[in-house]
C-alpha cells in the first residue's frame, strides 16, 4: 500500500475551461431529475408530517419561471455559498453510486445562463445566490448591496418577508430564470432546443421515479400542470396499479419484473390511468434501479420491442418493469441519464437485456389477456411452418447452446459427467484399471471413445410462428405501414402484413390470367390465397436463409440483423414474379379439377 504523502495530487490548470466544459457536456434534460432528487434528499429530512416538495410558478416582471420549493435543513450563507461550487454538496456522501455533488448545477446553467436563483432559509434568515453565465465564465453573480459592496451571497430575508412569506421553519427554493428575460420556463424550460409538451414537467417525473420516499408529499400548485387547482403528484405504483391488474415477479437473480395492465378507458382511445391524472397514460417498458427509472420505452418505441418481451399483442395496455436489486453490478454514468455495466467492456444497460426473463416469467392472467388482443381468425400457417422447418433442418441451423459459466449465477456441483459409471468395489473403471475385468452387457453398450452427436440430434432452430397481421390498426403497432414483415429472432415470431401491396398485385395478376374460369367467385378465391401464401412463403423462407448465415463467419451480427430486417423482407416479398409460374400450375389444376367435380354433379 502506498501512502498519501507519496502522492502528489494532480491539479487543474485551466479551472475555467474544466468548468465550463462540463457545463456544457451535460444533457440539458436531466436538469429537473437533479433538482428534484437534491429537493428529495433535502425534505426527507425534515420531521414527520412535514416533508413537503411543491412544484410552482412563480411571476417576475411579464414571465413566469419554474421554481422548485422544500422543507428540510436550510442553508446558512457560508453553507450556501459553498454548496454552489462543483463537486461540492452540503450534508451528504459523495460516491460513484451516490450524490456526485455537481449534477444540479451542472445540468441546469447550460438552459439557465441568465440565472438560477438559489433561496435558503436557515433560522428564520434567508440568503440568495444567483448562479448564471456571462461571457463563457460560469460562476456566482457579483450585485452592489445597499452599502455599496458587491456581494455573491445577499441577505433577503426582509424582501421575502414582505412577499409574504413564512420564514419560521427551514426551507429551500431553486427558481430557474431561463436564457431570456422574458423566457416562461414553466412551459419552455430549455428555450425551445428541445421543444417540450404541456404536462412535460409532470411527465418527467413519472416516467422518472418509479417509487418516492414513504411520508414524502410532492404537490403541483397551480400553472404547473395540465389541470386545474393544486394536485398530489403519485408515482407509477401509487397511481397506475391500482387501477388495472399487476403482479410482480421476483427471479432467482433477485430481478424483479413488475407487469402492469391499463385497461382501455370506456369509449376512448386512452387507458384507464388518464384518468383525473396530471400525466399521461401511455404504456412503458423501462429498467429501475434505486427507485429511477432508465432506458424508458414509451409509445411506439414500446409497442415495436413488446414482441420481445412476450407482448406480442396489446402492448398499448401493458407495461413492464424491469427492477434490479441496488447491488447489482451496475451504476449511472457521470451525468446520471443512463445506467453502465461495472464489469467488463462497461456497456451500457439496455433493457432488452433482460427480454427473454421479462417474457418467461409472464403471468398466466397476461398470457391469456395478451391472446385475446389477439387477430381473431387470421388463417393457419402451419403448412408453410412446417415447410420452414425443413429447410432449417437441411441448413442444419443451431440455436444457441446455453452452458454454465464458471463464475456465472448458477450453482453447479462438481462431481462425475454423464456417463460415468463407477467399478463394483466404489471406485473408479477408467483405461488400464479396467483392462482384464470380466465384460458386461453395460460394456457392451458404452459409448466408443471419440462419439459425438449426430445431426438428427442436435438441436436445430425451430421455425418461427407466423402471426398474420390484417387489421390497419395491428399493423401500424407493429411499425409495418407499407412494409411486409417483420422477425423478431429472440422471440422467434415473424409478423406479415397480409394488406402489403405485393399480395393485391400478383393476385390481379392471376385474376387476369384466369378472367375466363367458369366460376369467377371461386377462382378470385384461390388467387387471394395462393398470393397470400406465395408472399407469407417469400419472407419466411428469406428469415431461414437469413438465420442460416450464422454458420458463416464472414457474416457478423449487424449482417444478420439487416438480412432480417423489414427492408430485406419487403424485398423478398416484392420479387413474386418468378412465383408466378406455380401459382398458376395450382390454380389450372385446382380450376380444372373444379370444372370436372361440377359436371360430374350435372351428370347424375
Amino acid at each position: 500500500m502506498f501512502a498519501s504523502q507519496d502522492i502528489a495530487p494532480l491539479k487543474v490548470a485551466d479551472e475555467l475551461f474544466l468548468v465550463s466544459s462540463t457545463i456544457e457536456r451535460c444533457p440539458k434534460t436531466m436538469m429537473i431529475r437533479e433538482l428534484f432528487m437534491n429537493a428529495v434528499e433535502a425534505a426527507i429530512q425534515a420531521p414527520e408530517g412535514g416533508q413537503l416538495i411543491e412544484l410552482r410558478s412563480n411571476k417576475l416582471g411579464t414571465s413566469q419561471k419554474l421554481s422548485i420549493w422544500n422543507t428540510g435543513p436550510g442553508m446558512s450563507s457560508e453553507e450556501l455559498y459553498r454548496a454552489c461550487d462543483l463537486a461540492a454538496s452540503i450534508g451528504k456522501v459523495k460516491g460513484l453510486d451516490e450524490n456526485f455533488g455537481m449534477g444540479a448545477k451542472v445540468a441546469s446553467l447550460p438552459s439557465n445562463k441568465i440565472g438560477l436563483r438559489y433561496r435558503s432559509c436557515k433560522g428564520g434568515q434567508v440568503s440568495e445566490v444567483i448562479l448564471c453565465e456571462r461571457d463563457g465564465v460560469y460562476g456566482r453573480l457579483r450585485r452592489e448591496s445597499s452599502l455599496g459592496s458587491w456581494d455573491e451571497v445577499l441577505d433577503v430575508t426582509e424582501a421575502v418577508a414582505e412577499e409574504g412569506v413564512d420564514v419560521a421553519s427551514d426551507w429551500t427554493e431553486v427558481t430557474l430564470y431561463g436564457n431570456r428575460v422574458e423566457q416562461d420556463t414553466v412551459r419552455d424550460p430549455y428555450d425551445g432546443n428541445p421543444i417540450v409538451a404541456g404536462q412535460w414537467l409532470a411527465d418527467y417525473l413519472y416516467y422518472r421515479f418509479f417509487r418516492l420516499p414513504k411520508g414524502l408529499i410532492v404537490k403541483f400548485l397551480p400553472g404547473t400542470h395540465k389541470l386545474d387547482g393544486t394536485r398530489t403528484f403519485r408515482t407509477i405504483p401509487d397511481r397506475a396499479f391500482p387501477l388495472g391488474k399487476s403482479e410482480t415477479i421476483i427471479t432467482p437473480s433477485g430481478v424483479a419484473i413488475h407487469y402492469f395492465y391499463d385497461p382501455p378507458l370506456l369509449n376512448t382511445s386512452h387507458n384507464k390511468s388518464v384518468s383525473g391524472a396530471i400525466t399521461s397514460d401511455v404504456s412503458v417498458c423501462a429498467v429501475v434501479h434505486k427507485n429511477e427509472l432508465y432506458e424508458v420505452k414509451r409509445s411506439r418505441q414500446w409497442t415495436l420491442d413488446a414482441p420481445l418481451y412476450g407482448v406480442t399483442f396489446g402492448a398499448k395496455h401493458i407495461s413492464i418493469y424491469i427492477e434490479l436489486p441496488d447491488d447489482f453490478p451496475v451504476r449511472p454514468e457521470a451525468y446520471r441519464q443512463f445506467l453502465r455495466y461495472k464489469e467488463g467492456d462497461q456497456r451500457q444497460v439496455d433493457a432488452r437485456d433482460f427480454c427473454d426473463i421479462a417474457r418467461e416469467n409472464r403471468p398466466g392472467w397476461l398470457i391469456d389477456l395478451i391472446a385475446s388482443f389477439a387477430p381473431a381468425d387470421s388463417g393457419s400457417t402451419d403448412e408453410i411452418r412446417d415447410e420452414l422447418q425443413k429447410l432449417l433442418n437441411s441448413l442444419r441451423v443451431k440455436a444457441p447452446s446455453l452452458r454454465a459459466e464458471q463464475n456465472g449465477a448458477v450453482e453447479m456441483d462438481v462431481g462425475p459427467g454423464k456417463g460415468y459409471r463407477p467399478d463394483r468395489q466404489g471406485g473408479e473403471t477408467t483405461g488400464a484399471e479396467g483392462a482384464d475385468k470380466k465384460l458386461t452387457l453395460e460394456d457392451l453398450l458404452a459409448i466408443p471413445s471419440g462419439s459425438k452427436r449426430a445431426s438428427i440430434s442436435l438441436n436445430a432452430e425451430r421455425a418461427p410462428e407466423i402471426v398474420l397481421l390484417r387489421n390497419d390498426a395491428q399493423i401500424e403497432e407493429k411499425g409495418l405501414k407499407g412494409k411486409a414483415a417483420k422477425f423478431y429472432q429472440d422471440a422467434s415470431q415473424l409478423f406479415v402484413n397480409m394488406r402489403y401491396a405485393a399480395i393485391d398485385a400478383m393476385k390481379r395478376q392471376l385474376e387476369l390470367d384466369y378472367a375466363a374460369s367458369p366460376d369467377p367467385e371461386a377462382m378470385r378465391h384461390l388467387a387471394l390465397e395462393l398470393s397470400e401464401r406465395t408472399m407469407v412463403s417469400r419472407v419466411g423462407r428469406a428469415v431461414i436463409y437469413a438465420l442460416a448465415k450464422q454458420l458463416n463467419r464472414e457474416w457478423t451480427n449487424d449482417d444478420m440483423a439487416r438480412a432480417q430486417s423489414p427492408e430485406s423482407l419487403s424485398l423478398a416479398a416484392d420479387d413474386y414474379l418468378d412465383a408466378l409460374q406455380n401459382a398458376r400450375r395450382r390454380m389450372s389444376q385446382a380450376l380444372r379439377i373444379g370444372k370436372q367435380e361440377a359436371e360430374m354433379v350435372t351428370a347424375d
